[in-house]
């Protein structure tokens, strides 16, 4: 399996994710991922919210304190610049939290900043800088 990380947004902010996601390149949906073909890379996206059920008591908590009521999209990744930009295109101006499956869960903002400041930035393999 690819790498993923996991779009954490309030239950109202999650049908503007998926449309931006759907609208972003050519989208197909699948039996288990819907596809997503963007600038060269390739997605699987997983909208059900499922995935949420993988979170532990303690940090569904956690999130639902910092969003309220929220949804999650799943998202495969074949490599950080593919998913930089996917992120700076889709997340701008929608509140939330991203798990980056590195231990991580950092808000939207801030990824967006890092990103800005650090452009080759990788959650994988450095310090996420501040949440």
């Amino acid at each position: 399996m690819r790498p993923t990380v996991v779009l954490l947004s309030p239950t109202g902010d999650i049908p503007v994710l998926v449309a931006r996601l759907r609208g972003v390149g050519s989208y197909r949906e699948g039996a288990i991922f819907d596809h997503v073909d963007w600038r060269g890379c390739s997605f699987g996206v997983d909208v059900s919210g499922g995935v949420i059920d993988q979170f532990d008591d303690e940090e569904v908590a956690e999130i639902r304190e910092e969003l309220g009521e929220f949804g999650a999209v799943l998202v495969e990744y074949p490599g950080v610049a593919c998913i930089r930009d996917l992120l700076i295109e889709v997340i701008p101006g929608v509140r939330g939290i991203l798990d980056t499956n590195y231990g991580e869960l950092l808000s939207y903002e801030t990824v967006l900043e890092r990103f800005h400041r650090d452009p080759s930035w990788d959650w994988r393999t450095s310090d996420h800088g501040g949440t």
